[in-house]
């Protein structure tokens, strides 16, 4: 019998072998830790030579992005007159040469990027145009980072992860007064007040409000309803920890019952506190995208394109899935194969789950209206 793993390695060449571009130049990767197997990067690697750069955060390749265009300072002029005698003193400044051909960057920092000029539009990608409506709107973007659904195409998605919940087993087994916990209005229950950590993000806030009470995450006109806006105050009220980075860190010091946060952050948790449970609310949940972008003055070569499609190859897709705790794009296509090895692991193919497209400048008025230091003290 062949085991599973041994399968899928198999494939992996031969995915490889379908990738392997016509060019033989060299090819530079900044990538998020841990958000690609590393069975998958040396099996292109050998192929396609390449440098895997591997961050901690996003936040440190969103100011790499930053660094690579920022004017250098100019070089002092006497050592300009002792380095480069005799040369010209009318540029006193150069943006930085970027040598990454592809970065990782995750959809909420899209808009931003595309906004700051950090990184530059794709080449039509015949693999992306499969993906749902709701899709191009999250890839396709204009000048300005709004989404449209024909507008150029700024990123290819490689992993995804859906948002839930984590907690405290002993709190809500069977012999407990406390009730299992199965959906997001679970997160106003009384007994949990103060007892709720998540990330500091107000749009996720009222994501989970707009889940919670059967509207689309993405419905706009939903956060000027009186119930949205009253159960988003008081959902606040209800949370103990603000935190995007320690979030985690006050569930795993039992500073907290329950905690709000992405799949891959928490499934990867679980593996190491078996006194931790996770689930999906049975709303649905928000998703978030890992994706490839090209930063702005570099080269879109064909290696690059060839690393895209490779991720998205089935055998590379559903080893992501499997290894990474989040899930390929691929598998979000309609009519899609989905693999047998991911339906065993079914925290990571909830259904009901929306992408999570940012919100319009009048949107986010509201929103920041709503928490607004008056607001939370009433």
């Amino acid at each position: 019998m062949v085991k599973r793993r041994t399968l899928l390695w198999g494939l992996l060449g031969v995915a490889i072998a379908s990738c392997r571009p016509g060019s033989s130049s060299s090819l530079k990767i900044k990538l998020l830790a841990r958000s690609v197997p590393s069975q998958v990067l040396k099996a292109f690697n050998r192929v396609t030579p390449t440098d895997f750069d591997a961050a901690s955060s996003l936040a440190d390749i969103y100011q790499q992005l930053q660094q690579w265009q920022s004017p250098q300072p100019a070089v002092d002029s006497l050592w300009r007159r002792l380095l480069s005698m005799g040369a010209s003193d009318t540029e006193e400044s150069a943006t930085q040469s970027v040598d990454t051909q592809l970065v990782t960057l995750s959809d909420p920092w899209l808009d931003n990027a595309i906004r700051q000029q950090l990184i530059q539009p794709l080449p039509e990608l015949a693999f992306v145009e499969l993906l749902p409506e709701s899709w191009q709107q999250l890839l396709r973007r204009d000048q300005s980072g709004n989404p449209t659904a024909i507008g150029a195409l700024w990123a290819v998605p490689y992993r995804v992860q859906g948002l839930m919940m984590a907690y405290q087993k002993p709190m809500f087994q069977s012999n407990a007064n406390t009730k299992p916990i199965t959906k997001w209005a679970d997160l106003w229950r009384p007994e949990l007040a103060g007892r709720i950590a998540m990330p500091n993000q107000p749009r996720l806030a009222a994501a989970i409000v707009l889940k919670a009470l059967g509207y689309s995450v993405n419905d706009e006109s939903a956060l000027a309803q009186d119930d949205v806006q009253e159960q988003l105050l008081a959902l606040y009220r209800q949370v103990r920890v603000f935190d995007s980075e320690a979030y985690l860190k006050a569930l795993v010091n039992e500073d907290v019952w329950l905690a709000v946060g992405w799949c891959g952050d928490i499934l990867a948790t679980l593996v190491r506190y078996r006194r931790l449970g996770a689930v999906h609310p049975q709303e649905g949940t928000v998703l978030t995208t890992d994706l490839w972008v090209v930063p702005a003055n570099a080269d879109m070569t064909e290696t690059a394109q060839a690393w895209m499609e490779y991720c998205w190859q089935p055998p590379i897709a559903t080893q992501i899935s499997v290894s990474t705790y989040g899930l390929s794009p691929l598998f979000f296509v309609p009519g899609a194969n989905v693999p047998e090895q991911l339906p065993q692991q079914p925290l990571l193919t909830p259904d009901h789950s929306e992408v999570l497209l940012p919100l319009s400048s009048s949107a986010q008025t509201v929103l920041s209206n709503l928490f607004n230091a008056d607001a939370l003290r009433e």
